[in-house]
């Protein structure tokens, strides 16, 4: 289906009747055009048309984009399945945790800025936190540096996922990578070029394509010396 098809998809199943506008038709209609057109802006005329209605009416429900936005965001946070193995042990749910970001933050790319644009945290946000919280203290860490590990973890998960969706499409995989690094490498210096000899061959490695995996397993590594410290 084409962008414009969904598009009109997304009009079809979201218009509603003249009266029975609501704000809970707002944010679905605003989450929506999130999931169907990922990059386009979240403005009041795009979800007015998805409505079928005018700006002007979403003003009786919501007092500006700021608030329209924020309801968005905590509602895509509601439904971030944050559940973690019951049983498992802590590095395991602390992965599960880990990858449940990043699966829900990839939904909604457009929120993922807008989660504390207005100075403050939502309830739902925090809420995914205290289960991190709860496999961390499992973990072993606590004061400072279950404080340290709870601002650390998320802000790693989300910089990965940030990175990933601004990635070229001419390096989506490990071998784009290595060619893109030996085009680069004839205006370097010998000495320079010289770092590379050896280790240039593992960037075209399949290996390397799971780098979220790899990042969630440094995350665990960290942890462990934390605790092990503590």
């Amino acid at each position: 289906m084409s962008r414009a098809e969904r598009s009109a998809s997304t009009r079809a199943r979201t218009r509603v009747s003249r009266g029975t506008l609501s704000r809970e038709h707002i944010v679905e209609a605003t989450l929506t055009l999130v999931r169907d057109e990922p990059d386009a802006p979240i403005t009041m005329e795009r979800v007015a048309a998805v409505l079928g209605t005018r700006p002007m009416s979403l003003y009786t429900h919501v007092r500006n984009r700021d608030e329209l936005v924020a309801l968005a965001a905590e509602q895509a946070l509601r439904e971030w399945d944050a559940s973690v193995p019951r049983g498992a042990r802590w590095d395991n749910q602390l992965r599960a945790w880990c990858r449940s970001l990043r699966e829900h933050v990839r939904a909604y790319p457009p929120l993922l800025l807008e989660m504390t644009a207005q100075g403050s945290f939502q309830p739902a946000l925090v809420e995914k936190v205290a289960v991190l919280a709860r496999i961390l203290r499992r973990a072993g860490l606590q004061g400072t540096d279950l404080a340290e590990a709870l601002r650390w973890v998320p802000q790693t998960v989300l910089g990965a996922v940030v990175l990933e969706l601004a990635r070229p499409a001419g390096l989506e995989t490990p071998q784009h990578e290595a060619a893109a690094i030996l085009g680069a490498l004839g205006s370097l210096s010998p000495d320079d070029r010289a770092q590379f000899d050896d280790v240039l061959p593992h960037f075209a490695s399949p290996a390397l394509a799971e780098l979220f995996e790899y990042s969630i397993d440094r995350l665990v590594d960290g942890v462990k010396a934390l605790a092990a410290r503590g």
